[in-house]
């Protein structure tokens, strides 16, 4: 099994996230795992590829936009580790071709909060669906202390660990469908 990963992070936070999923789902034995920042996202999900994880921070309850990017730089953040503002995952959702059989997962940081309205997770899910994407399910959130965290204690561990369940669930779809 192959899987690419897909991340919009302006303080490290999501992209720690990914990173931690990445090392889960490449272990020992495990699939062949890409993980790039979306401003060097393919156009198109290459072929052969079995999981696509959208990662982003959740930005007034959403995926992140234009506004809420200036006020992440207003804040010291850096898009994908650079300057300036490049591309979304909203945007690369807005031009994404649907894949028959690609299995596609959300995941997200955010706030903890008592309550969420929404977050970039389920909104990514929600435009992901509207793509024409068949197979996509809503993945975990991940807690940042603050807009711009630091992560909370353990969601690294938190994030490896919910990557070796997706994982063992991914492998015994396989099996069954092979038997």
């Amino acid at each position: 099994m192959t899987a690419l990963i897909i991340t919009e992070s302006y303080f490290g936070n999501t992209a720690a996230i990914a990173d931690a999923i990445a090392q889960a789902l490449g272990g020992p034995g495990a699939m062949a795992v890409e993980s790039l920042p979306v401003a060097d996202a393919p156009v198109l999900v290459p072929p052969g590829t079995d999981l696509l994880i959208l990662a982003a921070p959740t930005h007034d309850y959403s995926l992140p936009r234009p506004a809420t990017r200036a006020r992440a730089r207003q804040r010291g953040a850096r898009h994908g580790g650079q300057e300036g503002d490049g591309p979304g995952l909203r945007d690369w959702i807005a031009t994404a071709e649907p894949v028959p059989g690609v299995k596609v997962v959300t995941v997200d940081t955010a706030v903890k909060t008592g309550f969420m309205l929404s977050s970039a997770a389920k909104t990514a899910a929600r435009l992901m669906g509207a793509a024409g994407f068949e197979n996509v399910r809503r993945g975990a959130t991940f807690f940042v202390s603050d807009l711009s965290g630091p992560l909370e204690p353990e969601e690294l561990l938190r994030a490896r660990a919910w990557a070796t369940t997706l994982a063992a669930g991914l492998k015994s779809l396989t099996k069954v469908r092979a038997a």
